[in-house]
């Protein structure tokens, strides 16, 4: 199933094996299964996942990226931001994410605010306060800061479950600080923002792009949180692109009519039941769908 070398701009998530740092997430693939089988893939280019998906020695992950003749494109990172108390140690721990990523050769960093540690806050969200909206914007310009220094761009996630979710918070996000945007899809639609709404607030400071699709229906559970996240993901809230509510074929229409040349990652969170399971199949059947699009 080898494509050669992309053209398009495309990298594949760790997200998509199942690989993820919640705690009860479920089983989580080998390092060295999910390189090999995105090589086999034929993209070149991947997203670091986790913290603790590739190895934390720079050298270690040179290594093994070259072997399977793949790059990392970006690199995520959780961090609560809108609190006086831990910004000094939050933005030591970013620099330091910062610093690997650039070293590995990632172009982006993605920051996600959560509201506490080791909590996505998806039982409930947090309604920051004016003192807190103002600390969270300052940590951000020093982010940034962070960001530059090392050579990477830096785009801000919304997401469901972080401190910064709806079109709202975006909003505000934008008028506060010169960062850019994560614009990831299915976290937008289940926070119940407007992609299309969201794109004409962020256009030119859209930094990076993260799509999946969404199963609508479930997607309003969790919303109303009458469905937990992570049961939800087991229950393929996230489908292969197309197969859907979140009309990824009309979002990628409009980021390329705005002009958007940066990367594309898919994003399709998955939690498998066993190491047994094989998501190869999903992840073709989304590519299927994406790559004529991206032409």
């Amino acid at each position: 199933m080898s494509r050669g070398h992309s053209v398009h701009r495309l990298a594949l998530s760790p997200a998509c094996w199942g690989i993820s740092d919640l705690v009860g997430w479920g089983p989580q693939l080998g390092v060295e299964r999910v390189l090999t089988e995105a090589e086999a893939i034929g993209e070149g280019a991947i997203t670091a996942g986790p913290l603790t998906f590739l190895p934390n020695k720079s050298e270690e992950t040179r290594a093994l990226l070259k072997r399977h003749k793949l790059q990392v494109v970006a690199g995520q990172v959780h961090a609560i931001i809108h609190q006086p108390g831990p910004g000094g140690t939050e933005l030591a721990h970013i620099d330091g994410h910062a610093q690997w990523l650039s070293v590995i050769g990632a172009e982006t960093l993605v920051l996600s605010a959560i509201p506490q540690p080791d909590v996505r806050g998806y039982e409930s969200k947090y309604v920051l306060s004016n003192t807190e909206w103002a600390q969270l914007l300052h940590v951000i310009g020093s982010v940034a800061h962070v960001c530059s220094r090392h050579h990477l761009k830096l785009a801000v996630q919304p997401r469901f479950g972080s401190t910064i979710q709806d079109s709202e918070d975006i909003e505000r996000l934008l008028v506060g600080t010169e960062a850019g945007i994560c614009f990831d899809l299915g976290q937008l639609v289940l926070a119940g923002a407007d992609p299309v709404d969201v794109l004409s607030l962020a256009v030119g400071r859209i930094h990076h792009v993260q799509l999946n699709d969404v199963d609508m229906n479930l997607a309003g559970q969790v919303r109303a949180r009458s469905v937990g996240y992570v049961d939800a993901v087991g229950r393929h809230l996230f489908k292969p692109l197309g197969e859907g509510g979140a009309q990824v074929s009309h979002v990628v229409e409009a980021l390329r009519n705005a002009n958007y040349s940066g990367w594309y990652t898919l994003e399709q969170e998955t939690r498998l039941g066993s190491s047994d399971e094989r998501p190869l199949g999903r992840i073709s059947r989304s590519l299927e769908y994406l790559l004529p699009l991206l032409q």
